[in-house]
């Protein structure tokens, strides 16, 4: 499970550190070759290593997590399940904590949301480490701009803590940057973008692509979502118009909102819209895009645009109950042709009150805003600059 590739990450970067303390004073030699150097393994750049070492953990990550929601296996104990089920992970984001150009990856598990923790890894002389874990429910995340370090913003019951957690070679340190807390409920906890010039709040990512909330595993369980760390730190440039593949998008999508074509429905957040094959038709019913609803979904909006910046027009759809439904929630669903010649839907939950602006998407709070990124059967939200 997790707790072995926890044990791996952190007896990698104890060993690191112990080395680093007995080279001190010493001369050092060259490693030997074990090959000749044309038949050395190429070394791949700085830039795609971390990124490798990244998707290898996710991919291990999500198949011993699988492996783990599975009931017919030889060790499976209903007492002890769901405590199991509760420590897995729920969703990951990549930040560079320390500035040095690669991102760190702060891993989130536990279900609960109180009793969530945090791992922080990173890589070190070519191997992905542990630095350090710690509790971190009821709260969330914002950058620390130019600085060694992200903001960590905890909120309960009458207290408010902001925390700056840095990297160090020796793991991870932690420094109050404010500590409050009040009686009146209607004050308002002091805005981190207050307290650090040009701080934005982080968002995660899911860490696997086949779980939806509330649903047992599925044939996806075990593939982890790698679309963030393929796209981190590299500007998306829109490709050039092409007619030939214009049309074609908007034949293939408009085909599916006449209800005839068949689109592969995927989850944008986890909590619904991952069907699979499906028609439109199929997909507003009770049980398709959502559980929650008693009646058929209506569509009540189609709007075109390009909202992945990728030089091809999308159909965004606003999907909302039937007056008196028990489900009193707006779903909006991105239709995109994609490579592989397959329409998919991407579906976007809870999106009462937010409001499209360009291609940012913002709540009802100030500077919640973010926009969607998708290819395939991947997709996630991301921080809008």
């Amino acid at each position: 499970m997790r707790e072995k590739l926890k044990q791996k990450m952190a007896l990698l970067l104890a060993l690191g550190l112990l080395l680093t303390g007995c080279s001190a004073g010493q001369e050092q030699k060259a490693p030997a070759q074990t090959q000749p150097v044309e038949q050395q393994e190429p070394q791949l750049p700085e830039e795609e290593l971390w990124r490798e070492k990244y998707i290898d953990f996710l991919s291990e990550l999500c198949r011993q997590e699988a492996a783990v929601r599975k009931i017919d296996r030889p060790d499976y104990d209903p007492n002890v399940y769901p405590a199991e089920i509760g420590g897995l992970s729920d969703a990951y984001m990549l930040y560079d904590v320390d500035k040095d150009g690669v991102p760190e990856l702060l891993l989130h598990y536990g279900k609960s949301e109180a009793a969530r923790r945090t791992e922080v890894y990173t890589v070190r002389a070519g191997d992905m480490v542990l630095a350090g874990e710690f509790p971190s429910g009821h709260a969330a995340f914002y950058s620390c701009p130019e600085e060694n370090g992200v903001l960590y913003n905890w909120g309960h019951m009458g207290g408010h803590v902001v925390e700056k957690i840095s990297l160090t070679e020796n793991g991870l340190s932690r420094e109050t940057v404010l500590e409050e807390t009040w009686s009146d409920p209607e004050t308002d906890y002091t805005a981190v973008e207050a307290l650090v010039s040009g701080s934005r709040p982080l968002l995660g990512a899911r860490t696997t692509l086949g779980l939806t909330f509330g649903e047992e595993a599925g044939s996806a369980a075990d593939q982890p979502l790698t679309l963030p760390i393929a796209e981190y730190g590299r500007e998306r440039v829109p490709a050039a118009p092409d007619p030939d593949a214009e049309r074609a998008a908007r034949e293939a999508i408009t085909a599916v909102l006449e209800r005839e074509g068949t689109f592969c429905g995927v989850s944008a957040d986890g909590f619904g819209g991952e069907t699979g094959p499906v028609t439109l038709k199929e997909y507003v019913l009770p049980g398709g895009a959502t559980a929650y609803a008693d009646s058929p979904l209506e569509v009540s909006e189609i709007r075109w645009l390009d909202l992945n910046e990728d030089g091809q027009t999308d159909a965004l759809a606003t999907l909302r109950h039937e007056e008196g439904d028990s489900f009193d929630g707006v779903l909006r669903t991105i239709f995109s042709l994609e490579e592989d010649g397959q329409v998919y839907g991407y579906c976007l939950n809870y999106m009462d009150g937010c409001t499209l602006d360009g291609t940012v998407f913002r709540g009802e709070r100030e500077g919640d805003a973010f926009q969607v990124s998708f290819d395939g059967n991947q997709c996630y939200f991301k921080a809008a600059e």
